[in-house]
C-alpha cells in the first residue's frame, strides 16, 4: 500500500468537474496516509470569451492559493496562461517556465518534500524532474491527438513524446494507448478505468427513488449522463428521437461549448436536465429505461476506456452502446451498433425484451460483468506497478 508519501496530481481537470480517475485516486491516496495536492488544469486567457463567470471564479481562487478539501488533501487553481500552448511547442514551454516557480512555492507552502508526481497532461515536459520526484508517473487516459478545440495534432503528440522520455512509469488506460508509446517510454502498463460499483448499484433497485427531472418524463426515457461534449454523436441521437417521438430522450450533464447540440435542439422529445450532482446520479440513473454510449466512432473512441459504460452495467440497466472497442468486451450482453439505424433497432429490442421473465437475470449478469471494475481494484492494480518502483528509489 502506497502510504506516508508527498502525491502531486497534474489534472486536465479541475477539482469540481465530473469525477474520474484522477479524483478517485486523489480521495483514495489521501485516505491512505499520503498528503495529496490535487492542481487543477491549465486554461488560457481566451477561456474569457467562452466563461466569464468560470474565469473570474478561477482567478478569485488562484490568488487565495491552495484550499484544503479533505484532510490530507488540498487543491490548487493554476494562474490563466497563454492560449495556443497546445498548437505551438514554445508558448508551451513558456507556460512551463512561469508555472515552475508556482508550482515549487506551494510544495513549500504545504511542507511536500520530494514528491510522487502522477501527471495527466501531455504538455508536462517542462514540469518533470523539476518539482523534487521520488517518482514519475504518466497516466495517459486519452487519444489527445485526436481531441478537439485549440489543439494542432503533430504538436500535441511532440509535447507527449517529452514527457514519455521523462516519465520513470507512464500507465495507459486503453491497449490502443500502448502500441504507439510503449517504445517512446521506460517502463508501461495498462490499468483501465473503473466505477464505484456499489454506488451505480442502487439505480438499478427498486427501492431507489427516481430523481424528479428524469421521473417528469414520458417514458420510456432513454438516458445518457457525463460530459456533453463534441464526442457525443448527436446524429444518432437525433436519428433516434425522430424516429420515434414517443421516447423521451434524457441527457444528463454539463453541455460544453464543442458539443453538437444544434443536431437535436428542436426535438421536443430530447431534453437536456443539466449537471446533477454525482451524489444524486443513482436516482438519475434509475429512472432510465435504456442507457446509451453514444461515442462518435472514431480515434478518440478507439482508445477510450469508458467510466459510464462501466457504471451503466453496475446498475443493472438495460444498455445499447456503439461498437467502440472498450465495448466489445460487453458483446452479448449489451447490443453493439454502428450505423443510426442499427442504434434504433437495437433500442428497439431492448424496451421489448425489458418486461421478459428473465430481465433480472440479465441484470444480473450485466452487473457480473463488471465485478472486477471497482475504483478498489484499479487503485490496486495501479499500486501494484508503481509501488516497486518508489521501494527502488
Amino acid at each position: 500500500m502506497i502510504t506516508g508519501h508527498n502525491i502531486v496530481i497534474l489534472s486536465t481537470q479541475d477539482w469540481d468537474a465530473l469525477p474520474t480517475r484522477k479524483h478517485h485516486w486523489a480521495r483514495r491516496f489521501a485516505r491512505q496516509g499520503n498528503q495529496v495536492l490535487y492542481i487543477e488544469q491549465q486554461m488560457h486567457w481566451l477561456g474569457w470569451l467562452v466563461d466569464l463567470r468560470r474565469q473570474l471564479g478561477r482567478a478569485v481562487r488562484w490568488t487565495a492559493g491552495p484550499r484544503q478539501v479533505e484532510e490530507r488533501l488540498w487543491v490548487y487553481t493554476l494562474p490563466i496562461v497563454l492560449p495556443f500552448f497546445q498548437m505551438a511547442g514554445f508558448i508551451n514551454r513558456l507556460n512551463n517556465l512561469l508555472l515552475l516557480p508556482l508550482l515549487r512555492s506551494v510544495l513549500r507552502r504545504l511542507g511536500f518534500g520530494r514528491v510522487v508526481l502522477f501527471a495527466y497532461t501531455p504538455h508536462c515536459g517542462g514540469l518533470i524532474g523539476r518539482l523534487q520526484e521520488r517518482l514519475s508517473v504518466y497516466e495517459c487516459v486519452d487519444e489527445f491527438a485526436a481531441v478537439r478545440g485549440l489543439v494542432y495534432a503533430p504538436t500535441l503528440a511532440a509535447l507527449e513524446r517529452e514527457v514519455l522520455a521523462a516519465a520513470g512509469l507512464t500507465i495507459v488506460t486503453h491497449a490502443h494507448l500502448l502500441a504507439r508509446r510503449q517504445a517512446l517510454t521506460q517502463r508501461i502498463c495498462v490499468v483501465p478505468n473503473g466505477a464505484d460499483l456499489d454506488h451505480f448499484a442502487a439505480a438499478g433497485a427498486a427501492t431507489t427513488p427516481v430523481a424528479a427531472a428524469v421521473a417528469a418524463l414520458p417514458r420510456p426515457v432513454i438516458g445518457f449522463h457525463g460530459w456533453i461534449q463534441y464526442w457525443v454523436d448527436f446524429d444518432l441521437i437525433a436519428h433516434a428521437a425522430r424516429s420515434h417521438p414517443d421516447w423521451s430522450f434524457a441527457l444528463v450533464g454539463p453541455v460544453e461549448p464543442l458539443a453538437r447540440v444544434d443536431k437535436v435542439r428542436g426535438l421536443s422529445n430530447v431534453h437536456f436536465l443539466g449537471r446533477h450532482s454525482y451524489q444524486d446520479m443513482p436516482n438519475v440513473v434509475a429512472g432510465f429505461d435504456v442507457c446509451i454510449n453514444p461515442f462518435v466512432l472514431n480515434e478518440l473512441a478507439d482508445a477510450v476506456s469508458p467510466i459510464k459504460l462501466y457504471e451503466y452495467l453496475a446498475s443493472g440497466k438495460p444498455v445499447v452502446s456503439v461498437d467502440m472497442p472498450a465495448a466489445n468486451e460487453f458483446r452479448g450482453l449489451i447490443p453493439l451498433t454502428r450505423t443510426r439505424e442499427q442504434f434504433v433497432a437495437a433500442l428497439e429490442q431492448v424496451l421489448a425484451l425489458a418486461a421478459s421473465a428473465n430481465s433480472a437475470a440479465q441484470a444480473a449478469a450485466r452487473k457480473q460483468s463488471v465485478a472486477g471494475y471497482s475504483w478498489a481494484a484499479r487503485f490496486a492494480q495501479m499500486e501494484a506497478q508503481v509501488e516497486p518502483l518508489l521501494a527502488a528509489g
